[in-house]
């Protein structure tokens, strides 16, 4: 219940969430809850993983478990070097064709 309550206060631009809490009858915050069971809200990045998730699945993508967590703001990439990104360059066969190319 606190997660949500935060969730909400996030959604009102509440900072003091106890102060908050304190001012909602519990019969509101029931009521709240419920609705957000049958409508979902304040997730908004996590909605959006989903959905190119199932995009990219329907359309034949070999989709990672980490995929959706792809799209929230807090993911961080991991850093590459020269010889890596060259690498994964290198699978796609236009870029291969081009290096080959090049003698590289």
């Amino acid at each position: 219940m606190r997660l949500f309550l935060y969730r909400l206060a996030a959604l009102h631009r509440v900072v003091d969430v106890d102060e908050w809490a304190k001012q909602i009858p519990l019969r509101v915050l029931r009521g709240w809850m419920a609705y957000w069971t049958l409508e979902p809200f304040g997730d908004e990045w996590a909605r959006s993983g989903k959905l190119a998730a199932v995009l990219a699945s329907s359309n034949g993508a070999k989709v990672d478990t980490d995929f959706e967590t792809k799209f929230l703001p807090s993911y961080r990439a991991p850093v590459q070097t020269t010889d890596e990104m060259i690498a994964e360059l290198k699978k796609v066969p236009a870029f291969a064709a081009q290096m080959a190319q090049k003698g590289l």
